[in-house]
């Protein structure tokens, strides 16, 4: 399952492990049963274990996604492999959040390794500054074309000095320095059902970058289709708390 995102990125779904019956499972274990069908027992299971917040058994489906996204894209996504899941000592005390590492698997393109190619997102509209939000944007610029010349004048010269440096005998590691964050990346992310519903639940906010949420709706979209109802409830939960 491929999902296009952007102008030429994507999210696509390369291997999973499980499904909404495996965090089921994993919760009545503790109670040495299990779980042959997802009925409606099981659905209001999974509403509870959501609602009070058990997440542990949300831990034990998998999923392995291919994602071809701009580098400040990939930068954002890259805070959710720390602090994902809590972790705590043999005395149930909470003690950091450092399970993110230990939960998730990253790995991507090198520019160390790799010529990268000219392949920059273009954006479609360009966003005004928004007055309350410092982070934020808000309406759109009043000159769009003399925004768009801006930027493709910028990427130009930027990937034509990445370039002469290469031709120049540069490094590669050294030579990518000069090219903007908008440069499309790739990696394979392999993580647990919660930490991709972190994702959704963070990454699909109306105060999220747009492009971000792009990918965002992505990922949501695959859950619905394998996780539909950990989604569901997941989700469920996430609005009745904001």
């Amino acid at each position: 399952m491929k999902i296009d995102v952007l102008d030429q990125g994507s999210v696509e779904l390369l291997d999973k492990m499980g499904s909404d019956l495996t965090t089921v499972e994993s919760a009545r274990v503790s109670f040495l049963r299990g779980a042959a069908e997802l009925g409606d027992r099981e659905r209001r299971l999974i509403r509870y274990l959501a609602e009070h917040e058990h997440t542990s058994p949300f831990r034990h489906a998998m999923l392995m996604l291919r994602f071809k996204a701009p580098l400040f894209v990939a930068r954002q996504l890259w805070k959710h492999i720390v602090g994902i899941t809590p972790e705590f000592d043999l005395e149930n005390r909470f003690s950091g959040f450092d399970g993110g590492f230990k939960d998730t698997g990253w790995n991507e393109a090198s520019g160390r390794y790799v010529e990268l190619q000219d392949e920059f997102y273009i954006p479609q509209t360009w966003r005004a500054q928004s007055a309350s939000n410092k982070q934020g944007s808000a309406g759109e610029v009043a000159d769009q074309v003399q925004a768009a010349a801006a930027y493709r004048q910028g990427l130009e010269s930027a990937y034509a000095a990445y370039r002469h440096l290469r031709e120049l005998g540069v490094a590669k590691e050294q030579a990518r320095i000069v090219l903007p964050q908008s440069i499309y990346t790739q990696w394979i992310w392999t993580g647990s059902l919660q930490a991709f519903l972190h994702v959704v639940d963070l990454r699909t906010k109306p105060d999220a970058q747009w492009e971000t949420q792009q990918y965002g709706l992505a990922v949501r979209t695959i859950l619905e289709t394998f996780f539909p109802v950990c989604l569901e409830k997941w989700v469920a939960r996430a609005n009745a708390t904001h």
